[in-house]
């Protein structure tokens, strides 16, 4: 998994934010960046700041889409986590899914820690080399 949301059995996308505790936590990363409560923080500040400047600005200007509403209201259907070799690898300075956040969930839903790497919330954009590598490092260890 790659800066994902994980699911508790019968959870929906839509749930996960208010039962892990999302908000408040970001609020408070937000609070130690400097960020107050109605701020409203550009996009490339916030997902992309670590992304090349002329890719950001691509990917905003061309590639951006609408979040559908639909996929939110699902909930998980498995009644446990599948028993396959898992990972989780998340980038550590992530605005979207503050990293103290994301470790705390991980431990929590899947009982282990979390590998990390540098990168904001699109780490394939910013670091692609060296998130290549992890994933073909993970996949010669099957």
């Amino acid at each position: 998994m790659l800066q994902a949301q994980v699911p508790a059995p019968g959870e929906s996308p839509g749930e996960w934010w208010d039962n892990t505790g999302y908000g408040p936590a970001r609020r408070e990363a937000d609070l130690r960046r400097g960020i107050t409560e109605g701020t409203e923080e550009d996009p490339v500040s916030f997902f992309l700041h670590d992304t090349p400047a002329a890719l950001a600005a691509e990917l905003l200007a061309e590639h951006q889409r609408h979040q559908a509403a639909t996929p939110f209201g699902k909930p998980w259907p498995l009644n446990a986590w599948p028993k396959v070799p898992t990972r989780f690898l998340m980038a550590s300075d992530d605005r979207f899914f503050p990293a103290e956040f994301m470790r705390r969930v991980v431990v929590e839903r899947l009982g282990f820690q979390p590998d990390e790497m540098p990168g904001d919330h699109l780490p394939m954009l910013g670091h692609p080399k060296a998130l290549a590598e992890r994933l073909e490092a993970y996949r010669a260890e099957l």
